[in-house]
């Protein structure tokens, strides 16, 4: 399966080359849940992190995204292997955002994965050991967030040829005040290519849930009805929670196309050290999406492998309606 992977690497290589410089091709590494790594595989949890670095300048990686749940347990074990393993990013300047699963916060147990005494709802948002070991100026690319020194909701920003991009994270099933908040921000950046991080949006089924898992605020549905189809800008939603893998495609109300993706691996091999691979060609409108594991060295052959066409990527210097 090594071989496999290669051919493509190689050919985005040349692709790039052929177009100037990586000027309008670059590779988004997005990080399903890795909890079980954490836990029990520090080898696997950290083989994706050097395969990252290794590939930082071939494959153009601006950013490094992670769906949330990156612990398991809420204890200071697992957030230091956590943080160890993103201190070699911080080492070779690669900038990254982390959007918060519930494992993330005192929802958890100090050594389970089980809901903690006391009001879960009240607990997701107790995130101290997360704010401690990720505390702001960690975040290199953070422009802002919603509360002072927590990046429980933040943006960020990166460049790439001539597209610009927001990447917002919302917190697990959120409180309408960072939805509201989220909107803003959305709106005054309403010429970046948007795309919303968050732990819980898509089911197994591929379906936006109507849930709010039993302890959150508002529901996936909630958050899509408010605040992502109401946005022309929106153009990826990113998230985990719930195995495996499943793509939806929506139309918003300014007739964006929404391309949600969920990916998470946590029940299978305790994540098999999996990184959600989207390749984007600007020139071509295309993503290539797929699931590759350094760790195995091998990509999944299902369907977290597809491609998305015809994609409508906002572009500095296009003359457009972007409606607020």
């Amino acid at each position: 399966m090594k071989k496999l992977f290669k051919p493509c690497l190689i050919a985005l290589i040349g692709l790039a080359t052929a177009t100037g410089g990586y000027s309008q091709t670059f590779t988004l590494p997005v990080f399903p849940d890795t909890q079980g790594e954490v836990g029990g595989n520090h080898a696997m949890f950290n083989s994706r992190i050097k395969w990252v670095v290794d590939h930082k300048d071939s494959l153009n990686i601006p950013m490094v995204l992670h769906v949330g749940d990156l612990v398991n347990f809420d204890n200071y074990d697992h957030f230091e292997v956590a943080s160890k393993g993103y201190d070699v990013f911080d080492a070779h300047h690669i900038p990254y955002a982390i959007t918060l699963g519930n494992h993330d916060t005192e929802a958890v147990g100090f050594n389970s994965g089980s809901a903690a005494p006391g009001n879960v709802n009240q607990n997701l948002r107790k995130t101290r050991k997360f704010n401690s070991y990720f505390p702001v100026s960690r975040f290199t690319h953070q422009r802002g967030r919603y509360e002072a020194d927590k990046s429980d909701n933040a943006y960020y920003t990166f460049k790439v040829g001539k597209t610009n991009w927001l990447v917002l994270t919302l917190e697990f099933c959120p409180r309408m005040g960072p939805i509201n908040w989220a909107g803003d921000i959305i709106k005054e950046y309403f010429n970046y290519n948007v795309i919303i991080l968050t732990h819980y949006h898509l089911t197994p089924k591929g379906e936006i849930d109507t849930r709010n898992a039993g302890y959150g605020d508002f529901s996936p549905q909630v958050v899509y009805d408010r605040l992502i189809k109401k946005h022309a800008n929106i153009r990826f939603v990113l998230s985990g929670h719930v195995m495996s893998s499943a793509l939806k495609v929506d139309t918003g109300e300014h007739g964006n196309k929404i391309y949600q993706i969920l990916q998470n691996y946590q029940n299978d091999d305790m994540g098999g050290g999996y990184i959600r691979m989207l390749s984007f060609d600007i020139d071509k409108k295309t993503v290539s999406a797929s699931m590759y594991s350094p760790f195995y060295q091998k990509t999944r052959e299902d369907k977290s492998k597809f491609i998305l066409e015809d994609i409508d990527f906002i572009k500095q210097g296009e003359e457009r309606a972007l409606k607020r």
